[in-house]
């Protein structure tokens, strides 16, 4: 027997040519007894049935496998569960790819209607009598879009609730027909969150839906772990993104793990990392480059349904324009006194990537008009080079900035030029006014100007009002940048989109340009511009 149950866990015996198997299933050397041991779950116990041989694997680790659910043929149309709209054929085509699958993905761009498609499909898994309760995680700040989504499309019975940390689910709630439980991915964070979701999934038939799924692509961190663990505990499975691989392939790993780990089959995030990264860099701890990569999207793609920019033939065409702003003496000054003090710090040390990041946030500041302080310098040729920008435009734009001091500065003098024209949205925001805000701004014509942080209004709302989204400044995330871009470029646009990145000519915004038009986060072009020996004088 090469796989069985002994005290509680899964312990393998196998020849050294077959010792992948158990890395693959996240197990351990034990040196002691000369076996390798893993956790006893289900998901580790399917795993193993898979790679092994069933003469091989003990009675008690093939008990623990649940049989895959019996689905019948989807006779309906997907629409029928949907009122006042009509699902566009991708999406219809989208929908009846996954219908079979207890786990599927949705990579969907930005626009294509996720979350319209993710209702359909669980309001046909509910009539079809699969699932009787869905669980919804979500950015927090997109908790009401879902709400506002299921009040307006979803033509089956349902009751919603949404989640808030640390107060109790309404008495009966459970009971109700098909309750939808909508819960901030920020929660599963926090010891109670993960609670409620397991309590709620584990009394009935159930489907879980991960927007934004590609929040918990960093595989050790508690937030990730804890929406892993609830695996178990849902029948069916959706995940949505439109941004699946942002930082490499590696992003895909704990997304899929989460629809189906047969997906890829390796449990343990360093078994998939040796089989599918080549590493390199400071003590080779950095992924430089991916092998296999055909075996590996060969065996995500039956789980997955793609939709990119170029699918959707309908929507109108994006542009990209940067203008660039001269610094003033001042703001040169400061950087160079940044940039001195950074080499200060590090002498004789090795340059590391976190201590260029923190120069580089700091000089930001500078760029957009204030110290690091958050107190405003003598000029602002940014905010000029804004103002001279909107001066020429008449329709309504979306104006990001990464910084609290530079989205008040920004409010104030568009309402001294422009007065009662601009709506505000930051992290101070009440999450029940958010959904209200976007409306508002979607059907007031005397408001022009939407001004935000990525991290608040990036994702998950629709501006399609708006035809141009300035830059003021942009956070090191591209995921943010590539979120925050498709707000206005979504379905529901009719008119060409323009984008202008505010850019002064310190080196800290050509460098964060340089990385956005190469699709890498900021920390990426770092590390690798400096593992080919770059300076500081050459980032900074």
């Amino acid at each position: 027997m090469k796989a069985s149950v002994e005290n509680g866990k899964i312990v393998f015996r196998l020849p050294f040519f077959e010792n992948h198997i158990a890395k693959s299933a996240g197990a351990r050397w034990n040196a002691t007894n000369k076996v390798w041991i893993a956790p006893l779950n289900e998901i580790v116990a399917s795993h193993v049935v898979n790679c092994l041989p069933p003469g091989q694997v003990s009675a008690e680790i093939h008990s623990l496998c649940s049989p895959p659910p019996s689905i019948p043929p989807l006779s309906c149309d997907p629409s029928s569960v949907l009122k006042g709209v009509t699902l566009l054929p991708r999406q219809l085509e989208g929908i009846r790819k996954s219908w079979s699958m207890p786990g599927f993905a949705f990579f969907w761009v930005m626009g294509a209607g996720k979350t319209l498609s993710a209702i359909s499909l669980a309001g046909l898994r509910n009539k079809y009598g699969l699932v009787h309760r869905l669980l919804v995680i979500c950015p927090t700040s997109i908790k009401g879009v879902w709400a506002k989504e299921f009040a307006r499309y979803a033509d089956f019975p349902h009751t919603l609730h949404v989640h808030e940390s640390g107060k109790p689910i309404p008495r009966g709630f459970s009971s109700a027909p098909f309750p939808v439980l909508v819960v901030g991915v920020e929660a599963m964070s926090v010891k109670s969150g993960p609670e409620v979701c397991k309590d709620f999934l584990s009394a009935g038939s159930s489907m879980a839906i991960l927007d934004e799924s590609s929040r918990i692509k960093h595989h050790n961190i508690t937030r990730t772990q804890n929406i892993l663990d609830l695996y178990q505990f849902a029948e069916y499975r959706l995940i949505l993104t439109g941004t699946s691989i942002t930082q490499g392939l590696q992003d895909l790993y704990t997304q899929m793990q989460f629809v189906d780990p047969r997906a890829i089959g390796e449990i343990s995030y360093y078994s998939f990392k040796n089989k599918y990264c080549v590493m390199g860099g400071y003590k080779d701890k950095s992924i430089i480059g991916y092998t296999k990569t055909d075996v590996l999207l060969g065996k995500v793609r039956p789980f997955c349904d793609v939709v990119r920019k170029s699918d959707m033939k309908d929507l109108p065409v994006k542009s990209y324009q940067v203008r660039e702003v001269s610094a003033s003496r001042q703001q040169k000054e400061i950087c160079k006194e940044l940039k001195k003090n950074l080499k200060l710090i590090i002498g004789d040390k090795e340059t590391s990537v976190k201590n260029v990041l923190e120069a580089m946030l700091r000089m930001q500041q500078v760029a957009g008009g204030f110290d690091g302080e958050g107190n405003p310098l003598a000029q602002n040729p940014k905010m000029a080079e804004l103002i001279d920008l909107l001066e020429d435009f008449d329709g309504k734009a979306v104006i990001w900035s990464r910084f609290l001091p530079e989205i008040f500065a920004i409010r104030t003098s568009l309402e001294k030029a422009y007065p009662g024209s601009t709506m505000v949205m930051t992290g101070d925001t009440p999450q029940e006014s958010r959904q209200q805000m976007v409306d508002e701004f979607q059907n007031n014509d005397s408001l022009r100007f939407f001004i935000s942080n990525h991290a608040v209004g990036g994702a998950g709302i629709t501006l399609t009002s708006a035809t141009m989204a300035v830059y003021y400044s942009n956070t090191f995330n591209l995921e943010d940048r590539l979120q925050s871009e498709d707000r206005i470029h979504r379905i529901g646009q009719t008119q060409p989109c323009l984008y202008v990145d505010l850019v002064c000519d310190l080196l800290v915004d050509k460098t964060l340009t340089a990385a956005i038009s190469r699709k890498t986060s900021l920390a990426n072009f770092v590390s690798y511009s400096l593992s080919q020996g770059d300076s500081i004088d050459s980032l900074l």
